[in-house]
């Protein structure tokens, strides 16, 4: 039987929980305000980033099971625009309950800002961090995307700022655009 990651074993509770939320609220404001939380939750333990070889990428922030990390670039320094159904699709890393600050391996520059919520989604030089749910396994990048939402990368943690490039291609950006709002997702 496969066994699901523990950085992502609350996500289904945390649909669950949005979905609640989204009931109860009795306005729209009240509703685009939940956001779901994503990776993070009390029985994950802390938060550790890493760096990852991928095979097409090269190197790659991945959480500690080896999901992808990505950025939104629309976003500005510590400051998410990606809420409601955005953050459904788009997970943003969270720290755990209790948890000060993010690990990371092999990368600093690490830190976290408070989302509307109160929750605390973690940042690489203030980039908001996110993971992408149409990634199914360790190692998988299928979020280097432009969608309703705006364009989204994985991350060199060399260059954050910079568009990823393929290893050994071209050093093109493949873009892939998928449904805008995220239909089809």
């Amino acid at each position: 039987m496969k066994r699901t990651p523990p950085e992502r074993t609350n996500q289904k509770s945390s649909r669950r929980r949005f979905a609640a939320i989204a009931l109860m609220a009795s306005g729209a404001s009240l509703v685009a305000a939940a956001v779901v939380p994503g990776v993070s939750g009390a029985s994950s333990g802390s938060i550790t980033i890493t760096v990852t070889q991928n095979k097409t990428w090269g190197p790659t922030l991945t959480l500690k099971d080896g999901f992808t990390v990505y950025r939104l670039t629309k976003d500005s320094n510590d400051k998410s625009v990606c809420t409601g159904k955005c953050a459904t699709v788009w997970l943003p890393v969270l720290l755990a309950p209790g948890q000060k600050a993010p690990i990371g391996v092999g990368v600093s520059g690490l830190g976290s800002f408070s989302r509307a919520n109160g929750t605390k989604q973690v940042t690489l030089q203030g980039i908001p961090l996110y993971t992408f749910t149409k990634d199914k396994k360790a190692g998988e990048v299928s979020g280097n995307v432009k969608d309703g939402w705006g364009q989204w990368w994985s991350i060199n943690p060399k260059s954050p700022q910079t568009a990823p490039k393929k290893s050994g291609g071209s050093g093109n950006t493949t873009t892939t655009t998928v449904g805008g709002g995220g239909v089809g997702y």
